[in-house]
């Protein structure tokens, strides 16, 4: 068997201390409101509601997180509306598609031009859904068995808020009520934001290679003075 010398486990310590997070596949943005229009606003309740207080504004720290390996994507956060009242979001949503020409799906034409034909501008989809919005307690539903109303999807890219050509995202979400009841479709349109990612600290392992590779170092040294 070959011999794992002190120096071939720093090495190994170094690879583990700095190698690629389980994570990279995972692309954060900052979800804001759109711009323009009256009654601003990243959430639309539909009839629940009255007037503008129907309009909940997305607050700090509000995510759409894009997993580029699983296909995968989470829409996180709080909103609210002119009288204070929260709104918590924690959606996810699957059933990844580049495109929507020859499928069944529509797309939510606002914000830019899309032709599924050529698909310009790079537009992407999430064709399934799940998750809740809770307001003041009331726990709201995505329709588990149909998500989105009209037969669209959560679109995402650029044009894809429906309001502007920013970069962004919408869906027509089908929503049921703390009772189990269908309500008015709710909308969600938002502007996005790529967030810096952090450079990953040295895990665990990196640590405890790199502390005995300095101590095996400091022993040589030592033992060159004595023998000198």
């Amino acid at each position: 068997m070959r011999k794992i010398t002190i120096a071939t486990l720093t090495a190994i310590g170094l690879a583990a201390a700095y190698a690629t997070p389980a994570s990279a596949g995972v692309i954060d943005y900052a979800a804001t409101n759109y711009t323009g229009g009256s009654c601003k606003h990243g959430l639309y309740t539909g009839n629940v509601g009255r007037g503008c207080n129907r309009r909940y504004s997305f607050q700090d720290g509000t995510t759409f997180s894009h997993d580029t390996d699983a296909q995968t994507a989470t829409l996180t956060g709080t909103a609210i509306n002119g009288s204070g009242q929260v709104a918590t979001l924690d959606l996810n949503f699957s059933g990844f598609l580049e495109t929507i020409a020859n499928t069944p799906f529509d797309y939510k034409n606002g914000g830019g031009n899309y032709d599924p034909l050529t698909d310009t501008p790079d537009i992407d989809f999430f064709t399934n859904g799940s998750g809740t919005i809770s307001i003041d307690g009331a726990v709201y539903t995505l329709n588990p068995n149909d998500p989105f109303a009209g037969n669209t999807t959560l679109q995402f890219g650029p044009g894809a808020n429906d309001k502007n050509s920013k970069f962004g995202g919408s869906a027509w979400l089908n929503i049921l009520n703390p009772n189990g009841h269908a309500v008015r479709h709710w909308d969600i349109n938002f502007n996005l934001d790529k967030i810096a990612s952090e450079v990953p600290e040295p895990g665990a392992l990196g640590l405890l290679c790199l502390a005995v590779g300095g101590l095996w170092a400091g022993t040589r040294r030592r033992r060159k003075a004595l023998a000198a």
